[in-house]
């Protein structure tokens, strides 16, 4: 039997809902990429491979490999099993250290539980010499965004509202539509009104 995408959509909108359970950066700088990583999400990787032989490059246009024959690293990031989210790192040689303008991953999005608990992963993100790029209230979600160094973008943030109902209110609005990136933010002068005790709710409205 063949299907439209139409058809399938369809039909996969009647199955129980699913999670992204696990991204895979493939990296030429693998020492480099695991210690920032294992830095700023504050996790053990859970396990690691060294291959018995060298791994060589990858054909032109391709990306998958297995996992046994790379060096290759796995870290939990949530202990809600079957779904909790994994990060893992493959070390791939001869690949470059920039991201290209190939189709693929944007960005990864890390949510905390909450602005104290960002606010204090930012200090000391900043304390460690690790700025970042662009910090935004989005209006669901307030955003700081850094560059790992392979220069790929990783977003830390939390909800804006306690509610799914509440978020949901917002980015159904005129104001969400017409303006979905939000409002650009000053790493520092944020933190500043953070510490000087302003209300959460004033720091989150935008």
């Amino acid at each position: 039997m063949t299907i439209t995408l139409e058809e399938l959509h369809l039909k996969t909108s009647k199955l129980d809902s699913i999670w992204i359970s696990e991204v895979v950066l493939q990296t030429s700088q693998f020492a480099e990429m695991r210690a920032w990583y294992g830095a700023v999400l504050g996790q053990p990787w859970n396990f690691e491979n060294t291959p018995s032989e060298p791994f060589h490059a990858l054909p032109l246009g391709e990306k998958q490999v297995k996992a046994v024959q790379v060096r290759a690293c796995f870290m939990r990031l949530a202990p809600d099993f079957p779904y909790g989210g994994t990060l893992a790192i493959f070390e791939i040689p001869g690949i470059t250290k920039t991201p290209t303008r190939d189709p693929g991953l944007n960005h990864m999005q890390f949510k905390n539980r909450g602005l104290d608990v960002l606010m204090k992963r930012i200090e000391l993100l900043k304390a460690a010499g690790i700025h970042p790029q662009r910090s935004s209230n989005h209006g669901p979600v307030l955003s700081f965004y850094f560059k790992d160094p392979d220069k790929n973008i990783v977003e830390f943030c939390i909800n804006n509202f306690s509610t799914a109902a509440e978020m949901m209110s917002f980015v159904q609005s005129e104001k969400f539509r017409k303006n979905p990136s939000g409002i650009e933010l000053d790493r520092d002068e944020f933190l500043s009104r953070y510490y000087k005790g302003e209300p959460h709710a004033e720091l989150l409205s935008i």
